[in-house]
This record gives structure tokens, C-alpha cells and sequence, in this order.
């Protein structure tokens, strides 16, 4: 079984380090969706949600298509 859940019950610090790697992890996820959403990327969002649908593309090392 993994012994991972009772570190923070036998080490005091090792709580507070999670509690803080956690507060970091969610800070980050945060800023990430924020930063997606700004107007000023929706440009560069629409152009990459269409990526998959565009015939022209090719990926790096593809034969274009004749």
C-alpha cells in the first residue's frame, strides 16, 4: 500500500510542502486558462482550432499531398 498519504501525519514539514505545492499547481492552472481566454489570443486560438480540419497542412516530414 502506499505510504505516501501518512508522510504528512509523521512529518509536519512535509504537509506544509504539499499544501504549497498544491497552492503553486492551482496558481499555474489558473494563469494557464486565463491566458488562453484573453482576447488578445483568440486569433491564434481559432487558427490552431482549424489545424486539424485544413487540407494544406502538412506536418514536419510529410510528403505534401499531389
Amino acid at each position: 500500500m502506499n505510504s505516501m498519504p501518512d508522510v504528512p501525519t509523521t512529518e509536519p514539514w512535509m504537509g506544509t510542502l504539499l499544501g504549497i505545492m498544491t497552492a503553486v499547481f492551482l496558481a499555474c492552472f489558473v494563469g494557464w486558462t486565463v491566458w488562453a481566454w484573453l482576447p488578445r489570443n483568440r486569433k491564434n486560438m481559432e487558427e490552431a482550432s482549424r489545424l486539424p480540419l485544413d487540407d494544406d497542412f502538412n506536418a514536419p516530414g510529410e510528403v505534401p499531398h499531389v
